[in-house]
């Protein structure tokens, strides 16, 4: 993951909103600014984070010390082919993608990722910064999945931000 500047990092992270026992995970190959903003965040609102750390053993060791010493949070190593990314008892309000998805696992991707958000809960994901067939793409695939309120923010110089909301009830999938 590129560098992403800290202050960013906060007005994207006031999305959340401070209700207690919210359920955060993220999706990450590595680059730690966003983990630790996160991490800083659950712990002082007493969330509970779970770092899903993908394709990159080292930044999974370096994660296992940073994170799963705290109560609420955990790190867990995992493969994009697997049939769930989670537990089928949990389901996230916030869901933050970091890492990039292989192009030939994204829809799949849409597909399972839908029954680990709450009803209501969010989706975010990192982009590429102008690649509009690439932000085009994922759209569909969310919209393919019942996913709404599909919409891009511009906050980082190297990502476009694009945040879908799962809605109970919608559709029959």
């Amino acid at each position: 993951m590129k560098k992403l500047d800290k202050k960013s990092i906060d007005l994207l992270l006031e999305i959340i909103p401070n209700h207690p026992g919210l359920r955060i995970s993220q999706f990450s190959d590595g680059g730690d600014s966003f983990s630790n903003a996160l991490s800083e965040l659950s712990l002082l609102r007493e969330y509970e984070f779970q770092l899903n750390v993908v394709d990159n053993e080292e930044f999974y060791e370096k994660a296992q010390q940073l994170y799963s010493k705290e109560k609420l949070s955990s790190v867990k190593h995992i493969k994009w082919d697997q049939r769930r990314y989670a537990s089928p008892a949990k389901q996230y309000d916030f869901l933050f993608i970091t890492a990039d998805i292989p192009k030939n696992h994204r829809k799949l991707f849409a597909k399972t990722i839908h029954s680990h958000i709450k009803s209501s809960g969010h989706l975010v994901l990192f982009l590429e910064k102008d690649n509009y067939q690439n932000i085009d793409e994922w759209y569909s695939f969310l919209e393919e999945y019942l996913f709404v309120a599909i919409n891009t923010i511009d906050l980082f110089d190297n990502y476009e931000i694009l945040i879908a909301k799962k809605m109970h009830g919608w559709g029959g999938k």
